[in-house]
């Protein structure tokens, strides 16, 4: 006899052995350093991103026509905003990671 609600659905277990107990501190201790180090490598990567592209409108505005260095300012405000793509990326990829194995955690936690 099936009971009401009970689904279908196949859920996949990452974690078969911690899903049978409840979560310690220890563990949300560590769920916690997680997402710090998350937000603090997405911090990184902004810091990076403005830090080339100041060190970009320098360069294109301190030299002068036909200097290398032009391009070379060219070429860090270029990788300045593809830093900042790939960080805002990365930030949302590591976030939705995390957060799964988080819920899958707390879920099967109870």
């Amino acid at each position: 006899m099936e009971e009401i609600g009970q689904s279908e659905e196949k859920v996949i277990n990452l974690y078969p052995k911690r899903l049978e107990k409840e979560l310690i501190l220890r563990d949300e201790l560590a769920i916690e350093r997680t997402r710090l180090a998350q937000e603090r490598t997405h911090l990184a990567y902004i810091r990076t991103g403005i830090s080339l592209l100041l060190g970009g409108v320098f360069f294109v505005g301190y030299f002068q026509e036909g200097s290398p260095f032009l391009y070379i300012g060219y070429a860090a405000i270029v990788v300045a905003c593809l830093f900042g793509i790939y960080g805002f990326y990365h930030h949302k990829k590591t976030k939705r990671f995390v957060d799964t194995i988080v819920n899958e955690l707390l879920i099967g936690g109870d």
